[in-house]
């Protein structure tokens, strides 16, 4: 069977000379949950106890008028792995990296790249082992959502999103509503686990078990926050996702939204002009097609890409 549960705090230290300098008084204390996917209780809970050290970080960055540009967008998620960094020295313990402070000069950073900006910082600075990060976020959609920021180093995950949506659509009981969701999700992560061999989540903490397609991971601002991966396909550096970003910010900040029908159509299940998610794949079908064409024998037609004779 597998198990979901996780422990939250400073790792136990495993030799000798990191016991010696460890405080165990206050290092030694973890706090163990049952799931990845933390409710709104259990995140307020973490941020009153006072057994395990744990401090909020601010996953937002000032929004000039002219939108945030690459360099200004990975110096906002710079400073906040020094924050976490500086946090792990003289502490360590459990990090939430929050997103709730956006507002109209406020916009939210991408929580994966954050994240998985944060893991490689301590990684780099050998202090992994000293914190836990958890993600409370409004960028959790999907259960592909979880699985990306776990995979990328968050140990536990708040959708809040999610839980306000619970709220509205199911006034009556919404802790059922987002536990059903909750159950959705972690069955889902247990399927993408076993994909890929493992039983237990905090094996599938951090593990990167992702190819970035479309993302040029070489782009000088993106390479620190994933220097173990490589897209065989190339894509998009960072200035691209920054343009992306500060157009998403100032959709959702420029008109109040009465219904569902007033949220802009992304793109995301089915093709849209000037959309997310599926125009970037529609585009590098094209690209393949075309590759495909030029390395062929020059024959041309309908059926050359189609479902006719071979």
């Amino acid at each position: 069977s597998m198990s979901f549960r996780v422990a939250l705090g400073v790792r136990p230290q495993v030799f000798d000379s990191a016991r010696e300098s460890a405080d165990t008084a206050t290092d030694s204390l973890q706090i163990v949950v049952d799931s990845p996917v933390l409710s709104a209780v259990q995140l307020a809970s973490l941020t009153t106890q006072d057994r395990v050290p744990v401090r909020e970080f601010a996953a937002v960055a000032p929004a000039p008028e002219g939108g945030l540009d690459a360099a200004a967008l990975a110096a906002a998620i710079d400073a906040l792995c020094d924050d976490v960094v500086a946090f792990a020295r003289t502490s360590g313990g459990i990090a939430i990296l929050s997103d709730r402070g956006i507002s109209a000069d406020r916009s939210a950073l991408p929580m994966v790249f954050a994240v998985s900006a944060v893991n490689q910082r301590l990684i780099t600075e050998g202090l992994r082992l000293r914190v836990s990060v958890i993600a409370d976020s409004g960028q959790v959609e999907s259960s592909h959502h979880l699985a990306l920021l776990l995979g990328f180093g968050a140990a536990a995950v708040h959708p809040h999103t999610v839980a306000r949506r619970a709220a509205e659509k199911f006034a009556d009981d919404p802790d059922s509503a987002f536990d059903r969701w909750a159950k959705a999700a972690i069955k889902s992560l247990g399927k993408t686990m076993g994909r890929v061999g493992l039983c237990t989540v905090e094996s599938y903490i951090g593990g990167e078990f992702f190819e970035p397609n479309f993302l040029d991971t070489t782009d000088e601002y993106l390479h620190p926050w994933f220097a173990t991966l490589r897209s065989p396909a190339g894509g998009v550096g960072l200035e691209p996702i920054a343009a992306l970003l500060n157009g998403a910010h100032a959709a959702a900040v420029s008109e109040p939204l009465d219904t569902d029908r007033d949220l802009p159509l992304l793109g995301l299940f089915k093709e849209r002009a000037e959309g997310a998610g599926h125009s970037f794949g529609a585009t590098a079908v094209r690209r393949w097609e075309e590759m495909n064409h030029g390395a062929g024998s020059g024959a041309s037609g309908p059926n050359q890409h189609g479902a006719g004779k071979r």
